[in-house]
């Protein structure tokens, strides 16, 4: 039997898991991140050595590629690259609005926070329609008009007032998404806006 890895260091939880052919999870790791992304590397070899199997079992990988942690999505995506060149296997990008919309199903929207009264989100209905960084307002408004519930982490429902919280991606999701069309699913950190950090202008200490 062969397996898709599926591995998202993203979101609040770094977790790994190995999906069997009929979309079944074969063995599970995972805890919160807590900025530790490169526990990853612990997770999947805790889930090869549970489920009796190695890397030569492994026929895809599947990682979660943003919006989320830039550190997170870099580690996850360097990881995955890292596994399939080795194994000379595909890796396959996925984001995590997409399996966010996968796992709640129907119209919906998939939010995550992105500061400022703005957040990242994907419409769904029927198929991904809508993928950017959006006001508040305008995302409320754009599932209101479709009749769209909302869902996303708990900052995300917090900040547009409503919705359903995932707080950890259903790593099946990432699986069965990674098992359709691999057109446009390259594994590269998707970056919806620029990375909210600036260099340090003030109190900078004089040089001797």
């Amino acid at each position: 039997m062969t397996f898709t890895l599926a591995i998202d260091t993203a979101l609040a939880h770094c977790q790994a898991a190995l999906i069997d052919e009929a979309g079944h999870v074969a063995a599970y790791a995972g805890g919160p991140a807590q900025g530790d992304a490169e526990a990853i590397v612990d997770h999947v070899a805790a889930v090869l050595a549970e489920a009796g199997a190695s890397f030569d079992d492994v026929a895809r990988v599947a990682v979660t590629v943003g919006p989320g942690s830039f550190t997170g999505v870099r580690v996850g995506v360097a990881y995955a690259k890292g596994v399939a060149f080795a194994r000379q296997i595909p890796a396959v990008g996925v984001t995590t609005l997409e399996a966010m919309a996968h796992m709640a199903g129907g119209s919906v929207l998939a939010a995550i926070d992105a500061r400022h009264g703005a957040v990242f989100a994907l419409l769904s209905v029927e198929g991904p329609i809508k993928m950017k960084r959006m006001a508040v307002d305008e995302a409320l408004e754009l599932a209101k008009d479709v009749g769209a519930g909302v869902v996303g982490p708990a900052d995300a429902v917090a900040a547009l007032g409503e919705g359903e919280v995932i707080e950890r991606i259903d790593l099946r999701a990432v699986a069965a998404l990674a098992g359709g069309d691999p057109d446009g699913r390259e594994p590269t950190p998707l970056y919806l806006a620029p990375v909210d950090a600036r260099p340090q202008t003030h109190k900078v200490l004089a040089r001797a």
